[in-house]
């Protein structure tokens, strides 16, 4: 059974609520004018939504935006309210687990990292879900509308069960176990997805009507959208672990040149230290080694660029995107090493048009802000519904009224 139950077909009240959000998102503050401009609603009907969402704790007023010296009735801009609801998110990767908080407008609130525990699938998820409550103690104020939990694998969001191999999960009830620990909502989703649908909202989305997202760290992974919504097959998202793109590490899967193998942070640094360049196999060492000037691995991450460059031409190639987005540590650290990546790109590419692929704005709060989305999506297409869901923040005892009264 899942544990965030998919929202019922929204009446029209509850899909004009979300159309007010959606456009307040995309292009507020906004006045109610200009709301029923964007979203082809009456004036009245603008109004008894706006004022719903602002019962809510979900916009709020901003007298303060108004033009000096407006003649006549101004015209009040509406936006997000940033300063109640809040969403948490969990990134559970092969080294590392990231948990983070982040406000309504995608902004990071705070976030942590603790090394992937060990352990069966229950002891991990209760482990995280420990550190996850004192960490969430900490913002009293915050009414955290629920847990988004990303991770790779494969991910059946449907019922929050995990599969992944290289933790040795399998039919893992990841989502239910965590809300059981933590006592939050909590949504599954791919880590590739996760962080495709953080650019949806937040990033290059609103901008595009395609868009790739090209992933690469411990384990690479691409996302498409089209119109906005991620494509998702069957089994969730595409893989391009195997993808052909030269070389000599050999894969799990017995063939050599599989792309995840051939960039993965563990074969560069595995690499580094067999050829004596590090004295131990850490991806940080190497990249400190070629800040130093070390000519070796130098040579690695720009090979490692460089095939990663050549597998984005070809995958832009294939799917010929407005955009393509490119994320994870082995793109973006060292950053020194994106100019060999975007020129095996325009060398490989066949397409016009070189100047589509843009670096993550998220750096190295990615993960955590990406888990985050999850949740946040799912409020800003179902308010009324999840909010339902919430619990208010001790410090605000009137929110509880104020939804009370808005129902």
């Amino acid at each position: 059974m899942p544990d965030i139950p998919r929202p019922s077909r929204p009446g029209v009240r509850a899909a004009n609520a979300a159309a007010v959000l959606a456009v307040i998102r995309r292009e507020g503050p906004l006045s109610r004018a200009a709301i029923g401009e964007h979203t082809g609603l009456s004036m009245p009907t603008v109004s008894r939504q706006v004022a719903r969402l602002i019962e809510l704790g979900l916009l709020r007023e901003f007298p303060e935006l108004v033009p000096a010296g407006a003649i006549g009735r101004p015209r009040v801009p509406i936006h997000l309210d940033d300063t109640l609801y809040a969403a948490c998110g969990v990134h559970i990767g092969v080294s590392t687990v990231t948990y983070g908080l982040a406000d309504l407008r995608g902004t990071l609130l705070d976030s942590e990292e603790i090394p992937t525990p060990g352990g069966s699938a229950e002891d991990v998820l209760a482990h995280i879900a420990g550190k996850v409550r004192a960490f969430l103690r900490r913002w009293p104020r915050r009414a955290v509308v629920g847990i988004g939990l990303a991770s790779g694998g494969l991910v059946d969001a449907e019922r929050g069960l995990l599969d992944h191999d290289r933790l040795g999960w399998h039919r893992v009830p990841a989502a239910d176990l965590l809300r059981r620990a933590t006592g939050y909502p909590v949504h599954l989703d791919g880590h590739v997805a996760a962080m495709a649908n953080a650019e949806l909202l937040f990033g290059w989305g609103p901008r595009v009507s395609s868009l790739l997202y090209f992933y690469a760290r411990e384990v690479v992974g691409i996302a498409l959208s089209v119109d906005g919504v991620l494509h998702r097959g069957p089994g969730g998202g595409g893989s391009i672990a195997h993808l052909p793109i030269g070389g000599d590490a050999r894969c799990p899967c017995g063939d050599t040149g599989c792309l995840e193998v051939t960039v993965a942070d563990r074969t560069i640094a595995e690499t580094a230290a067999r050829d004596g360049v590090v004295a131990e196999p850490d991806i940080r060492l190497v990249r400190d080694a070629a800040r130093a000037g070390d000519p070796r691995a130098t040579r690695l991450l720009t090979d490692r660029a460089t095939a990663l460059g050549r597998a984005v031409g070809l995958l832009r190639d294939a799917l010929n995107p407005d955009r393509v987005v490119l994320g994870g540590q082995a793109i973006t650290d060292p950053a020194e090493r994106l100019p060999d990546l975007l020129h095996a790109f325009a060398t490989t590419t066949t397409l016009p048009g070189t100047d589509i692929v843009s670096v993550t704005r998220f750096g190295p709060t990615l993960q955590a802000t990406a888990a985050c989305t999850g949740l946040l999506n799912r409020l800003f297409d179902h308010p009324l519904d999840l909010l339902d869901t919430v619990r208010p923040p001790n410090a605000r005892p009137d929110h509880t009224a104020r939804k009370a009264s808005a129902r």
